[in-house]
């Protein structure tokens, strides 16, 4: 006897969990579609949230629009790698890393996800990122050699 209820009962409950499956819209606050790849339709970059839930609902742009608005700013093209919303001074933002095509850059671009606006586009690697890690580099060093400000004499 309990096996007549316990069958129906599951099926009962794989069926709400299906239709309820299939009300999830595909743009949702988690995940960007892998824009510049030839699955950009089914595979999903999985979107780092570093905000409270109540905060990333709030925004206006969705994730995938704010990827689509930072792809458009890459004209060589290039595959989307990873991506998060976070807040940076006081505003809601998206951070998109895409990696150029045959590049051995990265770009990082920040879209406001209010206004969709671009708010930030920096690259990373190449020529650019040693020159800015050789600088560091360089500080680094100047910062060992001198001794603290208590040692020196006046």
């Amino acid at each position: 006897m309990k096996r007549f209820l316990v069958l129906p009962l599951v099926m009962f409950i794989a069926a709400l969990a299906n239709a309820a499956s299939a009300q999830l819209p595909a743009d949702s606050t988690n995940t960007m579609k892998r824009l510049g790849t030839p699955d950009s339709l089914t595979k999903r970059v999985k979107l780092k949230v570093k905000v409270a839930s109540t905060v990333a609902s709030s925004a206006k742009v969705s994730a995938d629009a704010a990827e689509a608005a930072a792809f458009a700013r890459v004209t060589e093209g290039g595959s989307v790698n990873s991506g998060e919303m976070e807040m940076e001074d006081g505003k809601l933002v998206y951070d998109i890393n895409i990696v150029p095509s045959g590049k051995k850059t990265a770009r990082m671009i920040r879209v406001d996800a209010m206004t969709g606006d671009v708010v930030k586009d920096e690259q990373y690697g190449g020529v650019k990122g040693v020159a800015k890690k050789h600088g560091q580099h360089e500080n680094a060093e100047k910062a060992q050699k001198s001794p603290p400000d208590s040692v020196k004499k006046p």
